[in-house]
């Protein structure tokens, strides 16, 4: 079977006050069975020069035949630092991972084999799988996020019906959570070169496990207004870049996303985000923004009521996510109003304001704000 010449890979980090997990995540990508050409990481602490002396001391200066760069964010976000990263990547396939997934041995390898068997130059990303367990003889010292009761509890004889409320009623299925900007999501048929590998294709990408070729995804590059991180930084990507060609998972390649709980927003501040950035990417990117702002107010709805039951079996009595998502419901209006030029001012302050107040701010408050130079994850 006819393979394309060998491909190298990097990796791209873009991090915030987790500097014990990201040692580790580190740790594994330069053990890798296929090593990485160049490490990047974005670092956004306030301690990063520290961080950065232990990662050059104690990791990179056993592999000096990676390239290795740590560099503070500039500004700082988790799009802005990942699009910073890009423009430092040489290597022909970029992991974009989270500074907490943990990569398996192989994991790399089989990843890089999906990319050098494509043959015909159709695949433009490939994440791996998810696994529910560390990597073996992996200890990790930090604190995970905390999550609801009632997740992954299958009760046996009625997973699929559980699995059927999983999906449909809880929305725990990123697909159904985005609205694509051209109608309806890209479709291809995995080409012959790849039938003797275990891969699937996929709509959109899960931020905690992407790779991509890296000029498909410098060409689309992540939305500069979405400055924390929330749902949708990672679908909006991905779409985009699935409009110029595939997306896969490649089930063979394993990584655990260990949800540290380091450096995260409020429940209630992710949840206004999650639905104020998915206002803001139809708004900058649909082809028929009508149509798409009736179904993003219908999604954000059957959200409410997804978090109404999460918020309760979780036993969050304050219904952070609900509040969250309602307060959105009432600001996003002002999105779908907003010209191009007033849009890009209007948002990052309004992260800014959101962020530093933990409620969203007046209109008023925003127009006479100064624009978000930095943010955090």
């Amino acid at each position: 079977m006819p393979m394309n010449k060998p491909l190298s890979w990097g990796l791209v980090i873009a991090t915030y006050q987790r500097e014990k997990i990201l040692s580790q995540c580190l740790q594994l990508a330069v053990e890798q069975t296929r090593k990485p050409s160049e490490i990047i990481v974005i670092d956004a602490s306030d301690n990063w020069q520290s961080t950065r002396s232990q990662v050059m001391g104690e990791i990179a200066s056993n592999y000096p035949e990676i390239r290795w760069i740590y560099q503070a964010a500039s500004p700082r976000g988790l799009t802005l630092q990942r699009n910073q990263g890009l423009e430092l990547a040489t290597a022909e396939i970029t992991f974009l991972l989270d500074d907490d997934s943990l990569m398996y041995p192989t994991c790399a390898e089989e990843i890089m084999r999906v990319y050098e068997a494509d043959t015909e130059g159709v695949v433009k990303g490939v994440q791996s799988a998810l696994a529910p367990t560390l990597p073996s003889e992996v200890t990790v010292t930090d604190i995970p996020k905390a999550v609801g009761s009632y997740r992954d509890q299958w009760i046996p004889g009625i997973e699929s019906f559980q699995r059927f409320i999983w999906r449909h009623l809880f929305l725990m299925d990123s697909d159904f959570l985005c609205i694509p900007y051209d109608g309806e999501f890209p479709s291809y048929t995995v080409p012959n070169s790849l039938s003797h590998l275990n891969v699937s294709p996929v709509k959109i990408f899960h931020g905690c496990r992407m790779t991509y070729r890296r000029e498909a995804i410098a060409q689309e590059q992540f939305e500069p207004l979405l400055l924390f991180y929330a749902l949708l930084e990672d679908m909006d990507a991905s779409y985009r870049v699935s409009r110029h060609g595939m997306l896969l998972e490649a089930s063979d390649a394993k990584l655990h996303h260990f949800q540290s709980n380091s450096g995260r927003l409020s429940r209630y501040v992710v949840s206004v985000l999650s639905a104020m950035n998915q206002a803001v990417c139809l708004r900058r990117y649909s082809n028929d923004l009508s149509r798409d702002r009736d179904r993003f107010y219908w999604l954000t709805a059957r959200r409410v009521v997804a978090e109404i039951f999460k918020d309760g079996l979780s036993r969050r009595w304050s219904f952070p996510q609900v509040r969250g998502l309602l307060s959105a419901l009432k600001y996003s209006p002002q999105v779908f109003q907003l010209s191009d030029e007033e849009l890009v001012h209007w948002y990052p302050c309004f992260q800014k304001e959101l962020i530093a107040s933990g409620k969203p701010p007046t209109f008023a408050q925003v127009a006479h704000s100064q624009p978000a130079i930095e943010s955090r994850q």
